[in-house]
C-alpha cells in the first residue's frame, strides 16, 4: 500500500493512535486505594473483621444539608457572584449506608456507604474561580444534568457516635471523568436517636495542600448536617396527643372534616407536604420579637411550608422541617437555613380531626458551619386541620395555627399566627364532605336587583350551566385610563353548597370524587348546557368564585412615555347569584395586605367589592360574539384608601361546544390541505405527460408563470424546512379530537409540497431548455419582462385604494391566484394558438387556488363565535385576500382566466379582442422543435 512507503507518515499515525489509546486506558483506570489508617486513625481506629462476620446488606438512609466552606468570593458555594443566581439551590445531601460488618472490637463496625448529591438537585465540581483573590478555592456546584457521588469505606464506633470513611467521588461530564479522593468525618451518629439528635461532620479533599492550585480534583471543605433516621424514638408526641393541654379543645363553631385516613403518609403528603401556606399575623403583632418563633427575622416571613423527614404509617406520627420564607419562587428553592427552620414531631388526633406538632429550634447553627449545631427550645406548637365548611373568608383546604407554649413574660413568646392554603394555589385538594356556606347573599340582593325575563317568549337562549366546565375562564383588560394592564383567571369554588373542583388532581386525595354521587350536581368535564327560554321560571343558582388578577401599573414619565411601574396581585373570593339570563352578580373579599409592605393580619380583608360576570349565549347566530364581560369595582368612597379603580375585563368564552367545533374545523382543514396539495402534484404531473407527448409546445409556455408557481411552492418549504428534516424536541404537539398529531400532518404536507415543487421546477427547466434550443430565448423573455412591472404597480394601487392594509404575504397570494396572467399576455403578443397547457393543468390548478376562498366563505358564514386567537391551517387570512367580497371576486377572476386560456388555445391568442386590435402588431409564430432537439 502507498501509506507504508512513507515511514514518517506511519510513525505519525502510530503516535496518534498510541496517545489516544493511553488516554482511553487512563480514563478507565481504577484510582489508587486510599490508606484508611493514614487518614482516620485518630478519629475511629481501624480493626480487623470477625472471623464469622457476615456482610449485613441492610440499607440506612440519612438526609441532610451541606455548606461549602472557603472564601465565598472565590469559589465557595454561598454568595459566589460568578455563578449568578444558581447558587441559591436546595443544598441537600443523602448518606446511604448499604453494608456493615462486625469487627473484633465490640461496637465497632466496618461500613460501606455512598454520599450523594441527588440528581433532582444535582451538584458538580467547579474549577478555579475567576476571582482576583490570591487564594484559589473550588467547590461543588449545582447543575440540572450531573451528580456527584462519593463511594466510601470506613469504620463507625457505636459508643462514641463517630464515623470516618475514605473513598472517591465520581463525576463525569462531556466525556471527561474525574475521581475526587476524599475523607468523610461524622459525629453524633448513634444507634438510637430522637428529635434532639443531629449528625454533623465534614467531607474534605485528600489532595495535598501543595497541589490545590494545579490539581483540578481539589474542592473546599464541606460542612454537613443530617437528620438521623436510624431507630428514631418519638419523645415529644405520644399516641394520644390530647395529653398535651396546650393544644386546647376543638372549635365547635368551625369543625374539621372527618378524614378517612386509610393511607396516612401518602394522603398527608398530597394535602400538606407539597404546598405552601400563607401566614396571617395577629393584629396585636407590633414587633418582630413578639410576632414569630424565629427571632431577628426582618422582614417577617410570609409563607410556611412542611418538608417530610420521615413518617410512620402504623402509629400515624411524622417528623417534618417547618420552613419559613419571604416569598414563593417557582424557579429554584432557597438553600436550607437553620435560622429560618424548625424541626417538629407530629401526630394525628382522631378526636379533634387535626394534626398536632411540637417544634424545636436549631441552636448555635451558624450559616457558615454546622459543627456546633444542636436542637433545643421545644416550646413552639402547631396545629393543622381541614375545615368541613368553607365560606367567603375561608376557602382553604388546610387551616392551622402556630403559637408559643411560653407565658407572655418569658423570652421567646409570640402571638398566635394563623396559616392557610395559599390563595394562588390552583388545583387544590378537596377533602370529601366539605360544604360551602353563603354569608353575603343579603348584600348581593341589595346591590344586584333581579332582572326581569325578556317579553319575547319565542326567543330561546342557551347559557352555560353553573356546574359545567365552561364556568372557568381566563381574562385580560386595560383600564379606562390606559395605564393599567390586567390579566387573570376565574374559577368556581362552589355551586349551591357543593364544592366545584375542575381538575382530576382534586380527587386524588381520597381516590373518590369530591362530591358524592347522590348530589344534585355532577362535575363531569363536559359541556353541560341549560336551555332557558324567556318564559322559563328556572331558579337562579348560588355560586362562589376564586378570582386571581395580575395588575401591571404603568405611569407616565417626564417625556410623556408610558413606563412600567410595578406588578401587583389581587386575589378575590366572591359569592353571589347566577340568574337565568347568564348574569352573575357577586360580592367579593380580598386580602389587602398581599401587596403592602405590612404583614398580613387576620382582619386585613376588604369585602366591599362588587363583581359582575355576563356570560354570552351559545346561540348559533347570537349578536354577542362569545365575550364574557367582567366588571370588578370597589363600593367604597374614592377618598377611602382601600378604594381601587374599576376593572373592566373580558374573555372569549371557552365553551366546550366551541372547542369541539374548533377541533372539527382543524380536522377539516387538515384534510383540505392534504387533498389540495395532492391534487396540485397530480395536475403538474399531467402537464409533464402533456409536454412529453407534445414537446413542440414547450417554448410557448410562459416562463414567468412557471416561476410564480415554483416560488409559490418553494417559500413554504423554506419557512418550514425544520418540520421535514429536524427533530425539534421543544416542539408542542397538539392532540386533535380525531386522535391524530398536527405535527405529523404538517410533515406529510411538506413532503407532498416538496414533490409538487420538484415537478414544477422540472417543468420550468424543460421550458427554459426548449427555448434555448430554438434560439428564441431572448426575444420571448423580452416579451415576458414587460409583464413584470404590472406586479409592483398592482401592489401600490392596492395599498393606496383598498381600505384594508395590504402586506406582501397577502399580495403574493393574490399573484398566485392570478398565475395565468403571464400566459394570457404571452399568447396575446405571440398570437399563439399552441395548446401549451393541458386542460387538466390550468383548470385543476385554478380549482386548487379557488377552493380556499370557497371554504373561507363557508367558514365565515357558519362560524358562531370568532375567536381572538383563531389558528388557521387552511385558508389563512395572512396568506391571501380573504373576505366575503374577495372570496367571490378571486374565484370569478380565476375561472375567467381559465376560460380565456381555453379560447386562446382554440381560436388564437387574440380571439377575444375586437377585430381591429387583433391586427395591431404581429409576432411571428414561435418555431417548434422536435423531440430529438430537446436536451436530455
Amino acid at each position: 500500500m502507498t501509506i507504508f512507503r512513507k515511514p514518517k507518515l506511519v510513525i505519525f499515525f502510530f503516535c496518534v493512535f498510541t496517545t489516544l489509546s493511553l488516554n482511553s486506558i487512563s480514563s478507565f483506570a481504577l484510582p489508587k486505594k486510599i490508606a484508611y489508617a493514614d487518614n482516620c486513625a485518630s478519629v475511629v481506629p481501624e480493626s480487623t473483621l470477625k472471623a464469622d462476620s457476615r456482610d449485613h446488606r441492610h440499607e440506612y438512609l440519612h438526609t441532610g444539608y451541606y455548606y461549602t466552606g472557603g472564601d465565598a468570593g472565590n469559589g465557595g458555594l454561598s454568595g459566589n457572584s460568578s455563578y449568578g443566581h444558581h447558587y441559591q439551590h436546595q443544598n441537600s445531601v443523602e448518606f446511604r449506608i448499604w453494608s456493615f460488618e462486625e469487627t473484633d472490637v465490640q461496637g465497632l463496625f466496618k461500613l460501606r456507604a455512598n454520599l450523594q448529591f441527588p440528581k433532582d438537585r444535582t451538584y458538580y465540581y467547579m474549577g478555579p474561580s475567576t476571582s482576583s483573590s490570591s487564594s484559589r478555592s473550588r467547590s461543588i456546584h449545582a447543575d440540572a444534568r450531573w451528580s456527584l457521588n462519593f463511594r466510601l469505606n470506613g469504620f463507625w464506633s457505636e459508643s462514641s457516635g463517630k464515623l470516618c470513611m475514605v473513598g472517591y467521588g465520581s463525576y463525569s461530564k462531556k466525556g471527561t471523568s474525574l475521581s475526587y479522593p476524599a475523607i468523610l468525618k461524622l459525629y453524633n451518629l448513634f444507634n438510637s436517636t430522637s428529635i434532639t439528635s443531629l449528625i454533623t461532620g465534614t467531607i474534605e479533599s485528600l489532595i495535598p495542600s501543595s497541589d490545590i492550585v494545579k490539581d483540578p480534583r481539589y474542592f473546599d471543605p464541606t460542612f454537613i448536617l443530617m437528620l438521623p433516621r436510624m431507630n428514631y424514638q418519638y419523645t415529644l408526641v405520644s399516641n394520644n396527643s390530647t395529653d398535651d393541654t396546650s393544644f386546647g379543645d376543638t372549635d365547635d363553631h368551625d369543625p374539621s372534616s372527618s378524614l378517612k385516613l386509610e393511607n396516612f403518609c401518602s394522603q398527608l403528603s398530597t394535602v400538606v407536604l407539597k404546598n405552601e401556606f400563607d401566614l396571617k399575623y395577629s393584629s396585636k403583632c407590633v414587633s418582630a420579637r413578639n410576632c414569630t418563633p424565629l427571632a431577628g427575622l426582618d422582614p417577617l416571613p410570609r409563607l410556611v411550608s412542611f418538608k417530610d423527614i420521615d413518617c410512620g404509617e402504623r402509629n400515624r406520627r411524622l417528623r417534618v422541617l417547618v420552613e419559613f420564607a419571604d416569598s414563593s419562587n417557582k424557579w429554584f428553592q432557597s438553600p436550607f437555613n437553620p435560622n429560618r427552620t424548625l424541626v417538629a414531631e407530629g401526630s394525628w388526633d382522631a378526636k379533634k380531626n387535626q394534626l398536632e406538632f411540637v417544634a424545636c429550634h436549631f441552636l448555635e447553627a451558624a450559616t457558615d458551619s454546622f459543627n456546633n449545631s444542636h436542637v433545643g427550645d421545644c416550646s413552639t406548637r402547631l396545629s393543622l386541620r381541614f375545615p368541613a365548611t368553607w365560606t367567603i373568608g375561608n376557602t382553604s383546604t388546610v387551616v392551622g395555627h402556630i403559637w408559643s407554649n411560653k407565658s407572655k413574660t418569658e423570652s421567646g413568646y409570640f402571638e398566635k399566627i394563623r396559616f392557610e392554603t395559599c390563595q394562588r394555589e390552583a388545583g387544590r385538594v378537596v377533602v370529601p364532605g366539605t360544604k360551602y356556606e353563603y354569608t353575603k347573599l343579603d348584600q348581593v340582593n341589595k346591590l344586584c336587583p333581579r332582572k326581569k325575563p325578556a317579553a319575547n317568549g319565542h326567543k330561546t337562549n342557551v347559557y352555560p350551566s353553573p356546574i359545567s366546565y365552561d364556568m372557568r375562564f381566563d381574562m385580560s383588560a386595560r383600564s379606562s385610563k390606559g395605564y393599567l394592564d390586567a390579566w387573570g383567571s376565574s374559577e368556581p369554588v362552589s355551586v349551591g353548597d357543593s364544592i366545584y373542583e375542575e381538575l382530576p388532581s382534586s380527587t386524588q386525595y381520597s381516590g373518590s370524587a369530591a362530591i358524592s354521587e347522590d348530589e344534585n350536581y355532577s362535575l363531569a368535564h363536559s359541556s353541560s348546557l341549560v336551555i332557558i327560554s324567556s318564559n322559563n321560571n328556572s331558579n337562579p343558582s348560588n355560586i362562589s368564585y376564586r378570582i386571581s388578577i395580575q395588575l401591571l401599573e404603568r405611569s407616565a414619565g417626564k417625556s410623556g412615555n408610558i413606563t412600567r411601574h410595578r406588578m401587583t396581585e389581587m386575589h378575590i373570593s366572591a359569592e353571589g347569584i347566577y340568574d337565568t339570563e347568564g348574569s352573575l352578580c357577586m360580592v367579593g373579599c380580598r386580602n389587602v395586605g398581599l401587596n403592602s409592605d405590612h404583614q398580613t393580619t387576620e382582619d386585613s380583608v376588604d369585602c366591599e367589592i362588587l363583581v359582575n360576570f355576563q356570560f354570552p349565549p351559545d346561540n348559533q347566530h347570537s349578536e354577542n360574539k362569545g365575550y364574557i364581560k367582567v366588571r370588578i369595582e370597589s363600593t367604597r368612597e374614592k377618598s377611602d384608601p382601600l378604594h381601587f379603580e374599576r376593572l373592566d375585563l373580558s374573555s372569549v368564552a371557552g365553551y366546550m361546544s366551541e372547542a369541539e367545533r374548533s377541533i372539527w374545523r382543524m380536522d377539516m382543514e387538515i384534510i383540505l390541505v392534504l387533498v389540495s396539495t395532492t391534487l396540485a402534484c397530480v395536475f403538474v404531473a399531467l402537464q409533464q405527460f402533456h409536454v412529453k407527448k407534445h414537446p413542440d409546445v414547450l417554448p410557448s409556455i410562459s416562463i414567468l408563470m412557471l416561476l410564480i408557481l415554483t416560488v409559490g411552492y418553494m417559500i413554504p418549504l423554506m419557512l418550514n424546512f425544520d418540520a421535514m428534516f429536524t427533530a425539534n424536541t421543544n416542539r408542542q404537539y397538539v392532540s386533535l379530537g380525531s386522535g391524530g398529531w398536527l405535527a405529523v400532518h404538517e410533515v406529510i404536507v411538506r413532503v407532498i409540497t416538496m414533490v409538487a415543487f420538484l415537478l414544477q421546477f422540472r417543468l420550468l427547466q424543460q421550458t427554459w431548455s426548449a427555448r434555448s434550443a430554438n434560439g428564441k430565448q431572448k426575444e420571448l423573455w423580452d416579451v415576458e419582462k414587460k409583464v413584470l412591472p404590472l406586479y409592483p404597480i398592482g401592489y401600490l394601487v392596492a395599498w393606496a385604494v383598498l381600505p384594508i392594509s395590504v402586506d406582501l404575504k397577502s399580495y403574493a397570494g393574490l399573484v398566485l391566484d392570478g398565475y395565468l396572467l403571464p400566459q394570457i399576455l404571452l399568447n396575446m403578443v405571440c398570437k399563439s394558438k399552441e395548446k401549451a397547457l393541458s386542460v387538466s393543468f390550468y383548470i385543476g390548478t385554478t380549482l386548487v387556488r379557488v377552493l380556499p376562498h370557497a371554504y373561507d366563505l363557508y367558514r365565515t358564514h357558519s362560524s358562531v363565535h370568532q375567536q381572538l386567537d383563531e389558528s388557521y391551517i387552511y385558508a389563512s387570512p395572512a396568506a391571501d385576500f380573504y373576505s366575503t367580497s374577495w372570496d367571490v371576486i378571486i374565484p370569478i377572476g380565476g375561472l375567467l382566466f381559465s376560460l380565456i386560456i381555453f379560447l386562446q388555445q382554440k381560436f388564437g391568442g387574440r380571439c377575444f379582442l375586437p377585430q381591429k386590435l387583433r391586427e395591431l402588431g404581429s409576432y411571428e409564430k414561435v418555431p417548434s422543435v422536435s423531440e430529438a432537439e430537446l436536451p436530455t
